[in-house]
């Protein structure tokens, strides 16, 4: 049960991440700098970008400790589940349009993560 808590612990992580940079990016007030210095200076001033960074910290850690107890081969499928909560994340929460085939390819991955690791997490 402890690895199961500290994997998905680890994709939540991750997808909280990927959608906080996304919200980061997408923050600005129209009269950002073109270029990198334009990028670099929207990155430093966007709380988003911040809690994306701090979630990912979060994730090395809690990562580290799912492959200390897993084995490498059920963890990195279990992972996979990062994939399938941004798909759903990025249409709930940025209102982005997700096709058929991105939802049959996400429900696709979770089967695949369910024959994989089911027999290892019960």
């Amino acid at each position: 049960m402890l690895i199961f808590a500290l994997l998905l612990g680890s994709v939540l992580c991750e997808v909280f991440g990927q959608v906080s940079f996304k919200l980061g990016l997408g923050q600005g007030d129209g009269q950002t700098q073109p270029g990198a210095r334009g990028l670099l200076r929207q990155l430093a001033g966007s709380r988003w970008i911040a809690a994306g960074v701090a979630a990912y910290a979060v994730e090395f850690v809690l990562w580290f400790a799912a492959l200390s107890q897993a084995p490498l081969s059920m963890a990195i499928a279990f992972a996979a589940l990062a994939y399938c909560g941004v798909v759903l994340a990025s249409h709930v929460f940025l209102d982005e349009a997700v096709g058929w085939r991105e939802w049959r390819a996400t429900g696709t991955i979770a089967v695949g993560v369910a024959l994989v690791c089911w027999p290892q997490l019960s």
